[in-house]
Formats: C-alpha cells, sequence, structure tokens
C-alpha cells in the first residue's frame, strides 16, 4: 500500500494519471478523510501527507489531501476548493512529489501561484515542508533548495504585508528531533503516527502566535515585523 502513494512506484501509469488512481485507491481501501460539504474555517490541501493525516480532531474542518498530487493538481483545483469552502485558514502540503520530475525552481513557481490564489481568498496559508525521509535521500538536496525559495518567499510577503505564509520547517524540525525511523511508517517515506503527532504539535504552536512567519520544531525563528 504505500507505494501507492509514490509517484515514481507504478511504472504501468503515467505521472498525468496519478492523482486520480490515487484518489481511486484511496477511496476503494477507505483512506479519505470525510469533510463537511459545505464551508470550513480551516482547510487540509495537498498530498499523500495530508490525505493520511487524521485531522478529525481540529474543529470545523475538512481535509481534501489526495495521494501522489502535486502542486499543479493543487493549483488545478484551488479556485474551486476555496469557493466550496470558504476556509480562513488552509494547511498546504506539497513539492515533495514533484521534485521526482523537476526542480525545486519549477515546483516553487507552481507553490507560489497556489499560495497567490490562496491570498487572493484573504485566507492564511501554513505551509509544512519537506521531510528528510531515509527512503528519499537522492532528494534531500532537492528538498533543502525547494523549502529555502519557500522561506525567503515567505519572509518577503511579510515584509511587504502582500498575505500570509506561515511556514513550519519540518526538515529542520526533524532533523533537531535526529530524524528516528520512527517517525515515518515502515516504507521510509510516509509519517508515522509519531511524526504526525510532531505535526499537530508545531500546528496548534504556530496557529497560537499569528506574528511568526518561519517555526522550527516548535519554535519560532523569524516574527513578523509590525
Amino acid at each position: 500500500m504505500a507505494q501507492v502513494f509514490r509517484r515514481h512506484g507504478l511504472a504501468t501509469s503515467t505521472p498525468q494519471h496519478w492523482p486520480l488512481l490515487s484518489l481511486v485507491i484511496f477511496m476503494v481501501l477507505g483512506g479519505c478523510t470525510s469533510g463537511p460539504e459545505g464551508p470550513a474555517d480551516l482547510l487540509f490541501e495537498g498530498d499523500s501527507d495530508i490525505a493520511l493525516w487524521d485531522t478529525s480532531g481540529y474543529s470545523d474542518a475538512v481535509n481534501i489531501g489526495v495521494g501522489g498530487a502535486v502542486c499543479q493538481d493543487v493549483l488545478d483545483t484551488i479556485e474551486d476548493s476555496l469557493q466550496t469552502y470558504q476556509p480562513d485558514v488552509v494547511v498546504l502540503v506539497c513539492g515533495e512529489n514533484d521534485l521526482w520530475e523537476q526542480g525545486a525552481s519549477a515546483t516553487f513557481d507552481t507553490f507560489s501561484a497556489v499560495v497567490s490564489r490562496i491570498h487572493e481568498s484573504s485566507a492564511t496559508v501554513y505551509y509544512l515542508g519537506t521531510k528528510p525521509e531515509p527512503s528519499t535521500t537522492s532528494l534531500h538536496a532537492a528538498y533543502r533548495e525547494y523549502d529555502a525559495l519557500i522561506r525567503a518567499h515567505a519572509t518577503d510577503l511579510a515584509a511587504g504585508g502582500a498575505g500570509s505564509l506561515i511556514m513550519i520547517d519540518v526538515y529542520n524540525g526533524f532533523a533537531a528531533q535526529g530524524n528516528p525511523d520512527s517517525l515515518y511508517q515502515g516504507d521510509g517515506l510516509h509519517l508515522s503516527d509519531e511524526g504526525y503527532a510532531l505535526w499537530d504539535a508545531w500546528l496548534a504552536t504556530a496557529m497560537a502566535q499569528d506574528s511568526c512567519v518561519l517555526w522550527e520544531d516548535g519554535v519560532c525563528v523569524s516574527a513578523q515585523t509590525p
């Protein structure tokens, strides 16, 4: 089951078919997280890291994550999602799947377009960054390059008052924890309950203090200037 959500894992399907295929498999296996049909204050959007996250404990929230999704998939659907759910906050995770097929700069361009669309709706974006997964070490340099672009973008947006993008630096946060295998499932790719517990704690801390732009291991490392 773990390989289902790894875009390079099925040689028999083409990349453009992955989002639909992953969604079908999720539905068959009961992996989709149900949510309200109408407006919700909090929208969880993105790839399998979102789809596999048990967000049922969050108040007035909906999870529409899809295994195998890339940032372009999010961009293609974000307008409809924003219109349907009208969230105040969007928790966004995308980019890791993209980096199997393209560079950090191209992936960032799509990511920033997603963020721009969300900001046009006046919602705040919380981005949880890439993970130092044991099974994807060949991509870690690209992960760090991608996160660095997003980190700079979040800082620039805050300085210009052009919308709120808060980054939770997962890569460095996990590294600070020693990046133990226990943070991941057996595939060394997807998060375990222990990994998601950190995400829950870090997101709760970040959402409780809206003056911070960059977070690392539950600590604010860059506050927004008044």
